[in-house]
Formats: structure tokens, sequence, C-alpha cells
């Protein structure tokens, strides 16, 4: 299933290792009960098997993050480029280190690691994360990947938000957690190691097309505003210039023209992802004006959509404004910061659950459930990282290897909920199952923040399968 990469030397050192007697067996639906996500009760005795791998002992596994991937200076820098310093906190790189240690803390507390805990290592690496988000500074991440596996013996790394640094730490044969949209077939070729809770871009360009041909194609451009409202529709596709993202472009379009949605497609954009994209806002914008583009589906980080709303605004130019359901652009945080009477045209896909009030996330509730002082904004995205891992964990049984632990996640059964739908399988190494329809409402007061501006269903919760 899903191609050979490293699957071969998976089962690591120690594979059949486990001496003496084990038990494993079932106590209930839920091993942490009102948790949506999780797994089913297990209950164990006897040994485990000791090191069954690299970074497994008989009481520990060793897990690293390179805290440069979450620490407030990435958030920072797209924070100081949207101009919202008001609305999206600065904060220390010690929250979110104590949030990092806290959830970890909550993991070994509440799921079944059979006689094992999670030892965490937090580093600062060489690597750039910014620099590897726009498919540079591979030598940095390369490093930092060599020193996981060889300096820390690491089992895993939940901060693989790079493609670099998961395609490095999957080349070191480190468990590896979060690379971000890349293509299904990317991560089956690096298995059993890669593995993501944010949506591969295959899953969104089958979403996006199937989306498009069956609600949109050959119709008027009934949600676009001033003079483009009820137009035929005209689409432009944007998406950054990355390889594996260009990949999955050209696989939507490929799908799009199959199902007959491909005679509205009059351009295709790219960017490179960057703090100041204004150039490159300048350079595509008139193009899109000269082409009679009506309806934009952006596949686009919310720095350039943020540049992008604004020129578009002030030139008085208001297309429809497909939300792709990446990069947080479906959050009500990020779409408030978009140009307001530009984004009152968007509508879309999101694979996530219904917006969450503030301090009522699973993951905040986990982290105060060990720790009494506030997490990190980024206590959702640090949690969902830690879970799938934990889940791995559990599933594979008392030894660990990277092979069990990929046989773990494939046994692991569907679950829904605030993150929307996860399941795993052959070819499947990212979250989502299916999605819901979205759209933007600039008056309705967010569940998140009480401002304006928030994430609408029409279709009353009803989620959808990929494709």
């Amino acid at each position: 299933s899903g191609g050979g990469g490293n699957g071969a030397a998976a089962g690591g050192a120690g594979a059949g290792a486990n001496s003496g007697p084990t038990k494993v067996a079932g106590c209930g639906s839920a091993q942490v009960p009102g948790d949506p996500y999780s797994p089913p009760c297990i209950q164990f005795s006897g040994s485990n098997g000791g090191a069954t791998t690299r970074g497994v002992s008989a009481d520990k596994i060793t897990l690293a993050v390179r805290i440069d991937g979450f620490d407030s200076g990435l958030v920072d820098a797209v924070t100081k480029s949207l101009g919202a310093a008001g609305k999206i906190p600065s904060e220390s790189r010690d929250k979110v280190d104590r949030t990092i240690k806290g959830l970890v803390e909550y993991f070994n507390k509440r799921f079944q690691f059979y006689g094992r805990k999670l030892d965490l290592v937090v580093y600062d690496g060489k690597g750039d994360p910014l620099s590897e988000i726009i498919g540079q500074g591979q030598e940095g991440a390369k490093a930092d990947a060599l020193k996981v596996a060889k300096e820390y013996k690491a089992f895993a790394d939940v901060s693989a938000v790079t493609a670099p640094y998961a395609a490095s730490l999957a080349g070191e044969g480190v468990i590896n957690i979060g690379a971000p949209y890349v293509p299904r077939s990317w991560l089956a070729q690096r298995r059993p190691y890669s593995w993501t809770p944010l949506t591969d871009c295959s899953t969104v360009v089958e979403s996006t097309a199937s989306y498009y041909a069956i609600k949109m194609a050959r119709k008027p451009a009934k949600n676009a505003g001033g003079t483009l409202k009820d137009k035929p529709r005209r689409l432009a596709v944007i998406a950054p210039d990355n390889a594996e993202y260009q990949g999955c472009v050209n696989d939507g379009i490929k799908l799009l023209n199959s199902m007959g949605g491909g005679a509205d497609l009059a351009a295709r954009h790219k960017y490179q992802i960057s703090t100041n994209p204004g150039a490159a806002v300048n350079n595509i914008l008139p193009k899109l004006r000269n082409d009679g583009i009506t309806t934009v589906l952006c596949g686009c980080d919310p720095v350039f959509l943020n540049f992008l709303t604004t020129a578009m605004n002030g030139q008085k130019y208001f297309p429809e404004m497909i939300v792709a359901g990446v990069a947080l652009v479906d959050t009500d945080l990020v779409g408030q910061l978009m140009q307001q009477s530009v984004w009152s045209n968007a509508f879309g896909i999101s694979y996530a659950g219904p917006t969450q009030r503030e301090g009522t996330s699973i993951a905040y509730r986990a982290y105060k459930s060990v720790r009494p002082d506030e997490p990190s904004i980024l206590v959702d995205v640090i949690y969902s990282q830690i879970y799938m891992l934990a889940i791995g964990i559990q599933m594979a049984g008392p030894n660990l290897t990277p092979a069990s632990f990929e046989k773990g996640m494939f046994d692991y059964p569907r679950r829904s909920g605030p993150y929307g739908t996860w399941g795993f399988g052959p070819n499947d190494y990212s979250t989502s199952d299916d999605a819901r329809e979205i759209f933007w409402n600039p008056q309705a007061a967010s569940p998140l923040t009480g401002s304006p501006g928030a994430y609408q269903d029409p279709n009353g919760g009803k989620r959808f399968p990929i494709g």
C-alpha cells in the first residue's frame, strides 16, 4: 500500500523482541471518555519488550520537537505581515515551550503507552522554517533531522511542519507529524514515517474540483459583487509555486476537465510564499481583471490573501472567492483579517468542524486538566500533532516500531469531532476524510472571538465525502 519509500526497513531494531507474557485487552469504546477522537480503551500488563526500536526503551519513547517550528517568531512574522498585531497576540517562546510540555504530560497520563512515557527533547534547530516553507533551507532541515536521529535517537518528531524537514526526518527513519498540504503520494512514498493532521493537497484538489464542477460550472457568478455579479463564471486558480502544490493543481485541473467544469477555467497563476507578497499581488491582480475573472479559487496562505483582498478592494474588484480549506483560511480569526468588502463573497470548503468558543476546545481543556496557567494560542495545532502520535503508539501495542505504528494507525476507527473526520489506511497518511460547505458572513458574531465576521454552514452541519 502506498509505494515503497523506506517501508522495507520499517521493522527497526528488535521488531520481534517482545519477551515475557503480555496482556492487551479492551476496556471500553474510549480511552479518554468524552473525547471524540479517542481510540478504544486498552488495558495492559506484563512485559512491553523493552527496546523495540530506536528511541524506544522499556520506560521511554523519545520525542523531539524543533521549537522553531512552533515558536512565536513564525507567528509574529505572519502577524506583522497581516497587520494583525492587535488581533493575534505575541507571546514568548517560553509559553510555547510550556504548552508543548503540558500537552506531553497530558498524553502520558491519559493514553495507553504500555509502561512507557513520552520523553520530550525540545531543541533549537539550525534550519529556518520560513525558508523551508518556500522550498528552500534544505541543508538546515537535513542537519536538524540528522541531529534528531543520531544525537537524540528519537523515535518521533511532532514539529515537522515543513516539507523539507519532514522529508529529511523520513530519510533518517524518524516518525514525523505535520507535513503541510503535500500530495497523498508524497506521504505514501515516505511510509511509514510521514503523517499529518493537515489535509493532503490531493484531497484538497479532489474536493474543490468536484465542488466547482457539480455546484458552479457553467452558471452565473451570483455571489460576486459589483459589475461581476451574475456574469458567466470565469475561473482563475492561484496556488504557491512549490513543486508539490503545483503537481496537485495539475491533478485538480485534470479532474475538473473530466467532470465538465474545465470550460470555465480562464487563468492559472502561481506565486512564491513570502511575508511580503506585494510584488506577486501587483503582478497577478491586473491579469485577473483583464481576463474578466469572476471567480478566484486561491489555495493560498493568509498573508497573500490579505494583500490580495486589500488590493482588490482598492480597485473596486469583487470576484467570488472560493475557500479551499487550507492554511487556516477557513477559520474565523483569519477570515476577519481579510478585506471584508471582498471576503463577503467568500464561500467554499472546510475540513474542520464548527468553530469552537474560545477557551472551550478539547486541546485547551486537555492542557488545563494538567496545568493551571494559560496555554499558547497554538495549543490546538500542537495538540493535534501530538494526538496523531499518541494514536499510533497506543494502537501499535507494546511492540512499538515504525511498522507497528503504521498498522496501528490503519487500525484506528474513524472518528469525527471539531477537527473534522479522522481516518487512515493504505495510501492515506493524513486525517481529513470528509468536508463541509461554508460561507463568510461579515455581520455574524464569531463563536471564537465574539467579533463580527464568521463562517457559517448552509447545510446544517452535513459533511460530504472527499470528491
